[in-house]
């Protein structure tokens, strides 16, 4: 395939993203709009390759961070929810269904950390304070939350790329000008 076919497709796909991005100043799709997004870059994991998905994922994360997003979404965004789906797409490749998910269980820890931390740090929030339970028990909650919710997002996912092997993936292919294996 064509470098301009790439770069062009790339390109697309990161003009949407980052107007997908825009709408989370909307209150309601916080969490919403970073995970939409991240999905977006599944397209070109699995049809150009990894390298051109997080080139797509680094456009949209430096063009969200000088548009006026929701810097919390930004945060989720450019922490999990932006690169996750291309780490997926990787990880499935492995041969041990165990290592996989080995692997995206501790990047989603690390990365919710890593986020949390950011979160205190930069934008001075703090969603552990509670004055009815003790500060460990708040933070043994949102991660066993946090990662219930994973693994449906990952669900979601696996659910979202068998429908683009399904129905979506020969019209997306024809469009980029692909031949049929």
């Amino acid at each position: 395939m064509k470098s301009t076919v790439k770069i062009t497709a790339c390109g697309v796909i990161s003009a949407l993203a980052v107007v997908l991005m825009l709408g989370t100043n909307i209150p309601i799709m916080l969490y919403t709009v970073p995970a939409l997004t991240g999905m977006l870059f599944l397209i070109p994991a699995i049809e150009l390759s990894p390298k051109w998905a997080f080139l797509c994922f680094g456009i949209t994360g430096v063009l969200s961070f000088l548009l006026p997003t929701e810097r919390e979404a930004l945060i989720m965004f450019l922490g999990l929810l932006g690169y996750y789906p291309t780490v997926k797409v990787l990880v499935e490749r492995l041969k041990s269904r165990a290592i996989g998910v080995a692997i995206k269980l501790v990047t989603f820890n690390a990365a919710i950390t890593a986020c949390f931390w950011l979160t205190f740090e930069l934008l001075g929030i703090n969603i552990f304070k509670s004055e009815k339970l003790p500060l460990e028990i708040m933070i043994i909650a949102v991660y066993a939350v946090g990662n219930i919710v994973f693994a449906v997002y990952d669900f979601a996912l696996t659910r979202i790329l068998n429908v683009y092997f399904l129905k979506w993936r020969k019209t997306v292919r024809k469009t980029l000008g692909i031949k049929s294996k």
